[in-house]
């Protein structure tokens, strides 16, 4: 009994630390990954400089010095992989190593989210709707969103409506309140997963241009936002269905 208890712990472990491993590896956007593991090779060098200042035995510090190399080799490859945006797949039973194109970069598998029901006509009308003052960008990119399909960084739609109170600020709240009544389901997702869905199809600009950054804090405070200039988004919405 003990001895399964060591091995199904050890399966936890080992699966836990492969989700982690390959989360870093995919944060190509934000560069957590590689910061990661830049601060890794970092640890390490200073490990081997404190090991080789400090008098101990030779075998100590030949094994670290071995296990400093196969460490730093992992976080080079790891650090190369991320900047260069390349994955490994598997093809015909041969490993091989590809680079990552703009388009598949990222890949949204949210199976209860889910655009409410439009036609190409109603899509056109709230697409027009919207531009004239909420966001701008290419009629293509916005069909992709209700579609929940990638598209190219550079393509983004940019959300340009403006906070009531700091006219320099964009309106995150407006841009939330627009996905959740664009969005079946967008309420039920996780803070951080509403975050990722708006930052990869909108990017936030102000009237002078610069660009504002969407956190899960501003997420938690729409939840709790009973503004009444929300329900001009949904009354826009519904206007042109």
């Amino acid at each position: 009994m003990f001895l399964e208890r060591i091995a199904i712990f050890t399966l936890q472990v080992r699966e836990k630390l492969e989700t982690f491993l390959n989360s870093l590896i995919r944060e190509t956007n934000s560069r957590i990954g590689e910061i990661f593991f830049v601060c890794c090779l970092l640890f390490l060098t200073g490990l081997l400089y404190y090991t080789w200042a400090t008098p101990s035995a030779v075998w100590i510090k030949i094994l670290f010095s071995l296990i400093y190399i196969s460490s730093s080799l992992l976080c080079i490859s790891a650090i190369h992989f991320i900047t260069k945006r390349k994955r490994i797949r598997k093809n015909s039973n041969v490993m091989e190593v590809y680079t990552l194109t703009e388009d598949e970069s990222k890949k949204f598998d949210l199976p209860n989210l889910k655009a409410i029901p439009l036609t190409k006509l109603q899509e056109n009308t709230i697409f027009k709707a919207f531009s004239e003052k909420h966001f701008s960008g290419d009629y293509q990119t916005f069909q992709a969103l209700i579609q929940l399909k990638p598209v190219s960084q550079i393509k983004r739609l940019v959300w340009t409506d403006s906070s009531p109170k700091l006219p320099k600020k964009v309106n995150r709240q407006t841009l939330l309140e627009f996905l959740s009544q664009l969005f079946v389901g967008f309420e039920n997702l996780e803070n951080q997963q509403m975050k990722e869905l708006a930052n990869y199809y909108f990017v936030l600009k102000n009237s002078e241009g610069i660009e504002n950054t969407l956190s899960t804090k501003n997420i938690s405070d729409w939840k709790n936002n009973k503004a009444s200039y929300l329900g001009n988004i949904s009354r826009l919405l519904k206007k042109n269905l």
